[in-house]
């Protein structure tokens, strides 16, 4: 089991502190942030765009919006504890080019996966000494010394291509996952919107994706259920309003991607989440 201990919501970004216990473990899922991570113990295997990793005590993990990801934690030896930052886009962006590091306040795509790195580590340790005890200017300078950190471990390698046909495809597939999240979709339609076979849709969404399309659909509902709650919505609303059979549909396909209930996630402000 993954439990969130802490959450804090701070200027552009949301620091979490996690355990995990035993057999615990992240299926595929995705975020609309970049996710960047210090592990403080244990061991954890990760996988992510189709590569794999191992982040030990005193690593870090690294992900950028949208990427597939999934994690499986090694707790033979004891819990895994450790620190998740979830960093809006254009927050990293605007922070690379008022420094000069960046030319185009556009996010970067940064190099992800599992790293020795102890820039990026004592940045991210920052990050969350200041969300816990916010002090004026503490969160901005952790921020700038993060961004500066990240983009110092440099840019991630190429996505692989796919062709030109199987390109537009998948536009149009993922333009209308985004556009239809307020109830599930079924594979017909969306090989009718591909104008191919389901079996073929699968197949290159998944190579492409990391995760076949309705697996994909349920991460955009739940990124959008995250938005919805930051912004203060009922919790029953979100739910129902993104196509959730019941709230314990909901509770358990939240909790699976963030280790925490929806309603702790609602609750969450610059203090620590209750108990």
């Amino acid at each position: 089991m993954i439990e969130m201990a802490e959450l804090y919501r701070v200027e552009g970004m949301e620091v979490a502190r996690l355990q995990a216990q035993t057999a615990a473990r992240f299926p595929r899922h995705t975020h609309a942030e970049y996710v960047v991570g210090a592990n403080l113990s244990g061991s954890e295997q990760i996988w992510v765009d189709g590569r794999e990793f191992t982040a030990n005590a005193h690593s870090v993990t690294v992900y950028n919006p949208e990427a597939v990801q999934a994690s499986t934690f090694d707790t033979t030896t004891g819990s895994a504890d450790f620190v998740s930052l979830y960093i809006e886009p254009q927050r990293l962006a605007t922070v690379a080019a008022e420094n000069g590091w960046r030319t185009r306040a556009v996010a970067p795509e940064l190099n992800q996966g599992a790293f020795s790195n102890a820039a990026v580590l004592q940045a991210i340790l920052a990050c969350y000494r200041a969300a816990r005890q916010p002090l004026e200017g503490d969160v901005e300078t952790a921020m700038l010394e993060l961004t500066a950190a990240l983009l110092a471990n440099g840019a991630t390698c190429p996505a692989a291509t796919t062709s030109s046909v199987d390109t537009q495809m998948l536009g149009r597939v993922l333009d209308y996952l985004r556009a239809h999240l307020d109830a599930p979709i079924g594979l017909e339609q969306l090989a009718a919107i591909g104008n191919v076979s389901k079996h073929h849709l699968i197949r290159t969404f998944k190579a492409a994706v990391g995760m076949p399309p309705l697996a994909y659909h349920m991460q955009l509902r739940l990124i959008e259920a995250r938005r919805r709650l930051r912004l203060g919505r009922h919790i029953q609303d979100v739910a129902l309003g993104l196509g959730f059979y019941d709230l314990s549909h909901f509770s358990n396909a939240f909790r699976k991607v963030m280790g925490i209930s929806p309603l702790r996630f609602a609750v969450a402000t610059q203090f620590a989440c209750p108990a």
